[in-house]
């Protein structure tokens, strides 16, 4: 994998790359682009380079253009570019390309490339890619030797693609690693944001047990988002959790929701917290939510505070 000590340093100049641009421009708006050129994808490619930000941008557009010609490519830059705003560029171009053939070198760029902006880019093509990147997403979260912070970027994919890749995520519910679970039942939650799944439901219910305190949290902090009444005493039994990161995201779910039935039970957690770890997390909540429902100055009057 290439390195990230070069990040400058094309050999072509400004004028060479706003000429070459311009061609292929005229080129690909006339339907006559030489996409069998090699040497004029491989010269596209370097225009990625550029030190100008919408100059790049126009290079990664004319090669997302040219397809599937121009990914072996960009495969090959992704893989070996030692100037990393090039290889930042490739990965950025396979969003638009959305090429599945390409996945494999995404996920190496994910999980092995030394610059982070070039993994998060890797993990936004792979989330383009819909439920086809599930399983190595999975493979990326399950392997103890890739970091926590290739396995965040493999979760976020996973939960961006949601609906998408629903029925290869459900399996992965039964994973003995809690990483995995708690990756899943993110990913859910936006599955039945967009469709109403009552198996996801379920499933997303089944998480609230799990014996892992990370997956009951992303449960909570999945119910949450759903943002329905229904789910407000959900929610609510979240605040009693001896987990503290159960409690925390329940108070800060409750108080998004803007529902005055949320009131009560934060009000109960918080006496009940007393002077605890998340005083100052369920007094914000109380505060913020009396504020949305129009109750506040009330209460702080009728309390004294």
């Amino acid at each position: 994998m290439a390195g990230t000590d070069q990040t400058v340093g094309t050999a072509f100049s400004a004028e060479d790359n706003d000429m070459l641009l311009a061609a292929v421009s005229d080129q690909l708006a006339a339907g006559v682009f030489p996409d069998q050129d090699g040497a004029v994808l491989a010269r596209l490619v370097e225009g990625l380079g550029d030190q100008r930000g919408l100059v790049r941008f126009g290079f990664a557009e004319r090669l997302a253009a040219i397809g599937l010609p121009a990914a072996p490519f960009l495969r090959r830059a992704l893989r070996e570019h030692g100037n990393v705003a090039v290889r930042r560029a490739a990965a950025k171009t396979f969003t638009l390309m959305q090429d599945p053939q390409s996945m494999v070198t995404l996920g190496a760029a994910l999980t092995e490339d030394p610059d982070p902006v070039v993994q998060g880019s890797a993990a936004g093509a792979l989330a383009e890619l819909g439920g086809g990147a599930v399983p190595l997403l999975l493979a990326v979260l399950e392997n103890p030797r890739h970091s926590a912070f290739c396995k965040g970027l493999a979760a976020w994919a996973m939960a961006s693609i949601g609906a998408r890749g629903a029925e290869k995520l459900r399996p992965a519910m039964e994973s003995p690693l809690a990483d995995v679970r708690a990756a899943v039942v993110g990913a859910l939650g936006d599955q039945i944001q967009n469709s109403g799944d009552q198996e996801a439901l379920t499933l997303l219910h089944q998480a609230l047990e799990d014996p892992s305190e990370e997956v009951q949290a992303e449960a909570v902090t999945a119910f949450g988002k759903l943002q329905h009444p229904r789910f407000i005493p959900v929610l609510a039994a979240s605040l009693e959790s001896p987990h503290p990161e159960v409690r925390k995201n329940g108070a800060l779910a409750l108080m998004k929701c803007r529902n005055g039935a949320g009131l009560p039970p934060l009000e109960m957690a918080q006496r009940r917290e007393g002077d605890g770890p998340l005083a100052a997390v369920l007094a914000l909540a109380v505060t913020l939510l009396r504020r949305s429902l129009g109750t506040g100055a009330e209460d702080e009057i009728r309390s004294g505070s």
